[in-house]
Parts: structure tokens; C-alpha cells; sequence
């Protein structure tokens, strides 16, 4: 079969692979029915983070069961289900702890997570254990359903938070994580505000949000009309990159959330600022325990499958993440981007 692969040369590749197998007894086959482009992938693809070689990337899957293990009984050969990657061992420290996103795996090396350091969904054919495929609703999408593991991350985040319905939250960036974010916030604050510089992206931040701004529109009169004197009470960062930003626009006694994901990037604060002003920076790892919630949130908002505005085959990789990070990886030549979130349909 054909899947995308990080190769030791730092690309993503598309290579010949094998099939996967069942393993064990308690193991399902699934057929990937449609897989996105998360922003970790990109991450690792503009060389923001590292990338194990030699493993088939992508995360975030629905697909058709195909085939199980002699012990399986939660799921049957076609349903449609929805992929936890996070494959937490239930043996750790940490796990036992009901901590399963910090999962240290059994062998001490870190949890397995598909596309990360085991095989993922970039590809036709994926197998896991069954506590880690969820059944999809009837009537659901395959465009709503691929969105659920990252809304999971999004209501994690939000718990974590403590956001509430007096809530003022600003979202800075409108990617999918961003717009996510965004619904969730409609859901559950006073205020959603949010930012973001592509203009196909700000387009669909304004149908969702109260208020969507260019950053450079994000002013102290700007903000203190919107927040009638006052700042923001939640401020998330799903760019990886905002914090000074999102420093700025904090009220006493917020709460700063970073989510986006850039690991070169660095954010110098002052401790007693933060002391003496009750500003509180959360950081809420993987989700935890949320694949439930969130089948049963997507559920209810069908309008998600909006976000999906690209499908695209596994051998038109390269064009599509060259769209999804603005440029041409090779030649750094400017991409006009006008996509929210792209899958791959093998």
C-alpha cells in the first residue's frame, strides 16, 4: 500500500508499505476513509519540531472497520469509527494516576501515538487495539468525524481553563485549531474575540465569532470597546508564537493558554508580574478522557464539517502542504493559501 512516510532525508515521502496486520486478539483493522493534516505534522515537515524517521505520518482518521481480533466486542467488521492515537498503556505511573495524556508507555519510552513514533493514518489501512476506535453516530459525516480528535484537544484545553459563561476569551490565529477553539468558545463564554491574518481564514473566523480582527486591529481602543473597559479573562494561543501578544491583552487574574505548537520558539516573562497580577499560564498537555465528549459535541454541531475545505489524494501531498504553510517548501516561493483544513481521501 502507499503512505506517506518522514523519512531520515526530513521529508515526507511517499513510499510503498506494508499492510498491517492483526496482532493481537483485541486488535481492529480499519479502512482510512479520510485523514487530516494536523499542525503538528506541519510542524515537524518546516523543521518546528522534531520527527521520528521512518514512520507513517497523520493522526487525525475516520475510517470502516475491516476486519477483528477473535476477542473484540465493541466494535464490528462495518462500523464507522473515529481513531484515538493516543495509545496510553493504562500500566504507567502516570496512568494510574488517571493522567493516560502523560502516559510514560510501558517500556518507559513514551506513549505510542499513531503518526508520532508509531504508523499512522497517512495511508489506506491502519490497525489498533479497539479501546482506541470509537464508534461514530449514524447520521455523522466523515468531515465532522475527522475533526473530533482535535476537538478533543480543544475541550481539554477549555477544562483546563476553567472557561466559563462570564468569560471574555480572545483566540489568536484561525487556523483549524483556532476556528475549533472558536466554536467551543460560542459555546461556553461571554465573549469569543479572534485573530488571524489570511483573509480565506478571517472570512470564516467572522461567521463564527463575535468579533474577528486583523491583529493589527487588536488595539487598547479596540479592546476597550469590545471588553468595556476591560481586557481579556482567557486568552489562547493556537499560532505557538503569541504569547507576548496574548500578554498584553490579559486581565488580572486570566488565564494564558498555550496550544500551538512551535518548538524553536522562546517567551521571556516576569514572574512577579504574573504574581502579583493573579495571571495564571496553563498548559494542558493531550487530552484527557474527552473522546467521549467530543463525539457527543460533534454530534450536536454538524456545522463543523464546514471547516473541511480541501480533499485531496495522498499523491497530491505536496501541493497541499505547500498551501497549508503559505510557501513552496523547495524554492520558498509565496503559496496563496485558501484552505481551512485539508484531508487526505486515499
Amino acid at each position: 500500500m502507499e503512505a506517506l512516510v518522514w523519512t531520515s532525508n526530513h521529508k515526507l515521502e511517499l513510499c510503498e508499505w506494508e499492510e498491517p496486520t492483526i496482532a493481537a486478539p483485541d486488535e481492529v483493522k480499519i479502512r482510512i476513509e479520510m485523514t487530516g493534516v494536523c499542525g503538528t505534522d506541519l510542524a515537524v515537515i518546516t523543521g518546528k519540531e522534531e520527527g521520528v524517521p521512518g514512520v507513517i505520518r497523520g493522526h487525525e482518521a475516520v475510517g470502516t472497520v475491516i476486519e477483528t481480533g477473535s476477542s473484540v466486542d465493541r466494535v464490528k467488521v462495518g462500523d464507522r469509527v473515529v481513531i484515538d492515537p493516543n495509545q496510553s498503556c493504562e500500566k504507567c505511573y502516570f496512568c494510574l494516576k488517571k493522567q493516560p495524556h502523560l502516559c510514560t508507555g510501558t517500556d518507559g519510552n513514551g506513549m505510542p501515538i499513531a503518526g508520532l513514533n508509531r504508523n499512522g493514518t497517512f495511508t489506506f489501512f491502519y490497525s489498533t487495539v479497539q479501546t482506541f476506535a470509537h464508534l461514530l453516530p449514524d447520521h455523522m459525516s466523515w468531515e465532522t468525524g475527522v475533526l473530533i480528535e482535535p476537538l478533543a484537544c480543544v475541550l481539554h484545553n477549555f477544562k483546563e481553563a476553567n472557561v466559563t459563561a462570564d468569560d471574555k476569551v480572545l483566540i489568536l490565529g484561525s487556523g483549524p485549531m483556532g476556528l475549533l477553539s472558536q466554536i467551543v468558545s460560542k459555546s461556553k463564554a461571554a465573549l469569543t474575540v479572534a485573530t488571524e491574518i489570511n483573509p480565506y481564514r478571517l472570512a470564516f473566523a467572522r461567521e463564527i465569532s463575535d468579533y474577528a480582527l486583523t491583529p493589527s486591529q487588536l488595539h487598547e481602543a479596540t479592546v476597550d470597546e469590545i471588553c468595556s473597559g476591560h481586557k481579556f479573562d482567557v486568552i489562547i494561543d493556537t499560532v505557538g508564537t503569541q504569547l507576548e501578544m496574548a500578554e498584553q491583552w490579559i486581565e488580572r487574574g486570566g488565564r494564558i493558554v498555550p496550544f500551538g505548537i512551535n518548538a524553536n520558539y522562546r517567551y521571556t516573562f516576569s514572574p512577579t508580574k504574573f504574581v502579583q497580577q493573579a495571571i495564571k499560564i496553563i498548559a494542558a498537555g493531550e487530552y484527557r478522557y474527552m473522546f467521549e465528549e467530543a463525539i457527543r459535541f460533534a454530534a450536536e454541531t454538524p456545522e463543523l464539517e464546514k471547516l473541511v475545505t480541501r480533499k485531496v489524494k495522498l499523491n497530491q501531498h505536496e501541493a497541499a502542504i505547500n498551501e497549508l504553510i503559505g510557501y513552496e517548501l523547495n524554492s520558498l516561493k509565496v503559496v496563496e493559501s485558501d484552505t481551512v483544513k485539508t484531508v487526505f481521501v486515499p
